[in-house]
């Protein structure tokens, strides 16, 4: 099964005319009758971070997906009870941005019981809401959140602090 190996042109080698190859190398292409295509067949160096957001507004996701996609591999969950399941299933994101009002599970409660966890306790937050005094809420808050922006927001602005935020 193992016997045969893809050459650069296309024809296939017996092992002994290649020598010892590794047993990797043997194994990812051990059948020349099969077409694989070459996406499996790669490591990509280049990648992305990645960014749980957690907001229910329609709007705001479709935006924060324009400005961050080419940059980041985005996981958009609706409310904080989709976030926590996704996360519940050992998904580990390079950075949160969440909603501060949501119904049924806010952003707070969403940010505490990650905050609590050991887990995703060191995972950057940063806070949106449209809220006018959301300085005041941040800082009563029992536990740390990394940056906070009030609704509408200056993409410009977001992608600075992810930037600082993930590379921190």
């Amino acid at each position: 099964m193992f016997t045969e190996r893809i050459s650069n042109n296309g024809t296939t080698e017996n092992e002994s005319e290649m020598g010892n190859f590794p047993y990797l190398d043997r194994f990812l292409l051990w059948n020349s009758r099969k077409n694989y295509s070459n996406e499996y067949m790669e490591i990509k160096p280049d990648h992305k971070k990645s960014i749980l957001i957690v907001d229910d507004e329609l709007s705001i996701l479709k935006l924060l997906s324009f400005i961050l996609a080419a940059d980041y591999d985005l996981i958009i969950k609706k409310s904080g009870i989709e976030a926590i399941a996704w996360l519940e299933e050992g998904n580990d994101p390079d950075l949160i941005i969440s909603d501060l009002m949501m119904p049924y599970f806010d952003g707070s409660t969403l940010i505490r019981n990650l905050k609590i966890s050991g887990f995703y306790r060191n995972t950057p937050v940063i806070l949106l809401s449209g809220a006018e005094d959301l300085a005041d809420k941040v800082k009563q808050m029992p536990f740390k959140i990394d940056s906070y922006l009030e609704k509408p927001f200056n993409p410009a602005i977001l992608k600075s602090q992810i930037a600082q935020l993930i590379t921190a």
